[in-house]
């Protein structure tokens, strides 16, 4: 309303076919192929949280109508952690891995680097799947209890696995500076952004606001645990609806980039990733990269909003936070 929209929200999760077939061996919405054409088909503009494989995906099959026009989780704040006496990835051979689905790009990640170690992901160890095994909220907990013996964990319970004994193998903060793991995004039609720049940079002005806000605890916090119960309550998704609320011990850690730009080197980390696991063409390169990013109207939001008094007051309340988690 500040910036004077005049929208309607819809929800993103509308192809539920995919969502409920893809799990538990998949990504839990099947986005290539769908995205697109559900914005086509329900006349969508603009979606956030969409897998940053996916524009590039849809390019690869020919289709080049999806850009990246910014940041939506920008950063992965976790860490493998592993049991006592397991200090490489090399000594997870023969032993369990707690994970909430396969395919996930935490998954990915992990998967990629088993073959460079020399290990099968497929053969060299065993998967516990399941959202008590890795949720990065709870898998400290069947760590912990030696039910498995490796997770990715979030990083606020990973100091105290560690003064346990346990191994911190890799930070996906401090490994992944400056540039991030943006693994989510925000997309929108070509066609949409040329007919309406001014549209694209209102909505940023009015999301960077709102990632501000989200990052402020424990000013924010009573009203996003509201929205998330009421999230929780209504979602289709079961395997949404068992999940607990998040803590307020990991919000000032969000994920959302305080200007509202993503990092192209911390994307091609991760479609290198996809590549390796054979989810994305191989067709794709760097070069694609400049086609697919349009972080212009983001940075001229940011530019203008940036000189406000409120976010000036913003960035001041923020840099302690920023200072904390490096982000």
């Amino acid at each position: 309303m500040q910036e004077g929209l005049d929208v309607e929200v819809v929800t993103a999760k509308i192809y539920t076919k995919g969502m409920e077939s893809s799990r538990p061996d998949g990504e839990r919405y099947d986005e290539v192929g769908t995205v697109l054409r559900d914005m086509i088909a329900f006349n969508i503009d603009i979606i956030p949280d969409v897998h940053v494989r996916t524009p590039f995906a849809e390019r690869a099959l020919g289709n080049d109508e999806l850009r990246i026009i910014g940041g939506w989780r920008n950063w992965f704040p976790a860490s493998l952690v592993t049991a006592p006496g397991i200090k490489s990835i090399r000594e997870l051979k023969g032993k369990r891995i707690g994970d909430w689905y396969r395919g996930g790009v935490a998954t990915m990640w992990l998967e990629r680097q088993m073959r460079l170690a020399g290990l099968d992901p497929d053969r060299d160890v065993e998967w516990k799947i399941g959202y008590k095994y890795g949720s990065m909220r709870e898998a400290w907990k069947p760590l912990q209890a030696g039910e498995t013996d490796a997770a990715i964990v979030r990083n606020q319970w990973v100091p105290q696995l560690v003064e346990q004994g346990f191994n911190k193998l890799y930070d996906f903060v401090e490994d992944t500076k400056p540039h991030g793991r943006p693994d989510r995004v925000t997309v929108a039609r070509k066609s949409f952004i040329q007919r309406n720049p001014e549209m694209i940079k209102r909505f940023w002005k009015a999301t960077i606001r709102a990632y501000h806000t989200m990052r402020m605890i424990p000013e924010s916090y009573p009203f996003r645990r509201y929205v998330e119960a009421k999230l929780r309550v209504d979602n289709p998704d079961e395997s949404e609806r068992m999940r607990d609320l998040v803590p307020i011990v990991m919000l000032e850690s969000s994920f959302f980039p305080l200007d509202g730009q993503l990092s192209p080197e911390g994307v091609w980390r991760i479609l290198e990733e996809h590549q390796d696991a054979g989810v994305l063409s191989r067709s794709i390169t760097r070069q694609d990269l400049d086609k697919v990013i349009q972080q212009d109207l983001v940075q001229e939001a940011w530019a203008e909003l940036s000189q406000t008094d409120e976010v000036k007051r913003n960035l001041e309340r923020l840099q302690p936070v920023v200072e904390r988690y490096g982000y």
